[in-house]
């Protein structure tokens, strides 16, 4: 019996083969390494996935209400997303938050590896950076008291309905590590935490199963629902909502729950909307 690497690989050569007998016309499944131009290896792709809501609740106390919740961010490509800083010497032009201070941000670009050894699993050392893109900034955060990959999530409160958001957080910004294994059976995922700090030069990133767990205490795990009237509303998260990321998928970024809210109570109603 053939071991899963080389049904991978014969399926992938298979799949690429067909695709330029039709002239380049074809579509290769999301999880499958990217096409390179000859001489170069295929590119192995994040995909960053938004996991279940979690941990639903309110917070209440004198002129504050608040919806709590829980973010899981995973990576299920075939590839790691890595996220290096910008650690030359700083000036003017690269000051990525643009309030003056270039000392105070980090640019941080995605590095993409290509499948050097063909198999279409990801094998550090072996399989190295085929190419490197700006993906956005990075920041100190105060709360958290380590660096930020800014505007890496987005969560919104909405009637079901109509749409309409009710409440908001637009650019929420992540250590971006591996927290929590979701998924070890993934082709390529290590088995120990592989990225782990969030310093000002640490090259930060989810690892193939891996996925950065949020819990519901942390700041910025909140919307502001104070004066919001009982009822059905729906929860929804999404990772990379400006899509400053290459990946393979861009379909599956959000998650979404319905939540009835009553007063300093909130239930998870489960489902989608």
């Amino acid at each position: 019996m053939r071991d899963r690497r080389t049904v991978r690989s014969s399926v992938a050569t298979l799949l690429l083969s067909c695709s330029l007998a039709l002239g380049g016309v074809g579509v290769l499944a999301a999880s499958a390494p990217t096409p390179a131009s000859a001489g170069t290896p295929p590119a192995l792709l994040p995909d960053v996935i938004m996991r279940p809501i979690i941990e639903i609740r309110i917070q209440k106390s004198t002129g504050v209400k608040r919806l709590r919740f829980a973010s899981i961010i995973g990576n299920a490509g075939a590839g790691v997303l890595e996220l290096k800083p910008d650690t030359a010497a700083r000036s003017a032009e690269n000051d990525c938050d643009g309030d003056g201070d270039p000392l105070n941000d980090r640019k941080a670009f995605q590095r993409i590896f290509g499948d050097n050894d063909g198999d279409g699993v990801f094998t550090r050392g072996t399989d190295q950076v085929l190419s490197k893109r700006f993906a956005g900034c990075s920041l100190f955060h105060a709360e958290h008291d380590h660096w930020h990959f800014e505007e890496f999530a987005r969560y919104r409160l909405v009637k079901p309905k109509t749409g309409r958001v009710v409440a908001s957080s637009e650019k929420v910004s992540f250590c971006v590590r591996d927290s929590i294994n979701f998924d070890a059976g993934l082709p390529g995922s290590p088995g120990s935490i592989y990225y782990g700090n969030c310093t000002q030069d640490s090259i930060t990133g989810l690892s193939v199963g891996w996925a950065d767990y949020y819990g519901s205490t942390l700041p910025g795990q909140e919307l502001d629902i104070r004066g919001l009237p009982d009822g059905r509303y729906c929860l929804r998260t999404e990772a990379d909502p400006a899509d400053r990321l290459r990946e393979s998928n861009e379909t599956n970024n959000g998650r979404s729950t319905l939540v009835r809210i009553t007063g300093s109570e909130v239930d998870d109603l489960g489902g989608t909307c």
